[in-house]
């Protein structure tokens, strides 16, 4: 398997099937060597600085091409403020909401409203094509659209082209 090269201040995604889990690489390292990362996690409830591998799990990750309006110094600094006091919600403060608000981005994300598009989209396909819906059905068409929605949005990797000083390999 390639390795990882990633620098503090990168952003990382990590694919865990049906959604992505955002991360914020960090100047620390863990006891194995590996970078620690920063990200909100429903496991936490908040915001936690984390080894590599617990925040990962083994799972595929990479570096997203993530926009930023800060250099990676103000990211960190941002971010580990909000340590122990970013009350995680999977709707309005979840992962990638943290990593844009860290960024310095407007506070949103791609998974929640494209899941929320894909299930009112579910739901109103079901109230147009079945003859004598009941709510079931509507809740059916809802899951089952807003999940496929979700499995399908996807962070932009990063073109491995663009290395830069201070970087580990994971």
């Amino acid at each position: 398997m390639k390795s990882l090269v990633v620098t503090p201040g990168d952003v990382v995604v990590t694919d865990f099937g049906i959604y992505q889990h955002w991360s914020l690489v960090t100047d620390n390292l863990c006891d194995k060597g590996k970078p620690m990362l920063l990200s909100a996690t429903k496991r936490n409830s908040t915001v936690q600085e984390e080894p590599w591998d617990v925040v990962t799990k083994g799972k595929k990750t990479y570096i997203a091409n993530a926009q930023r309006k800060k250099d990676a110094a103000e990211m960190l600094q941002a971010a580990r403020s909000q340590i122990g006091r970013w009350k995680y919600s999977v709707d309005s403060a979840n992962c990638e909401h943290f990593i844009k608000w860290a960024s310095g981005l407007e506070v949103t994300s791609t998974q929640v409203t494209n899941t929320a598009i894909g299930a009112a989209t579910g739901a109103l396909a079901v109230g147009l094509v079945a003859e004598n819906p009941k709510f079931i059905h509507f809740l059916g068409g809802a899951l089952l659209v807003g999940g496929v929605a979700l499995a399908l949005t996807r962070a932009a990797q990063k073109s491995s082209e663009t290395e830069s000083k201070n970087t580990e390999n994971v």
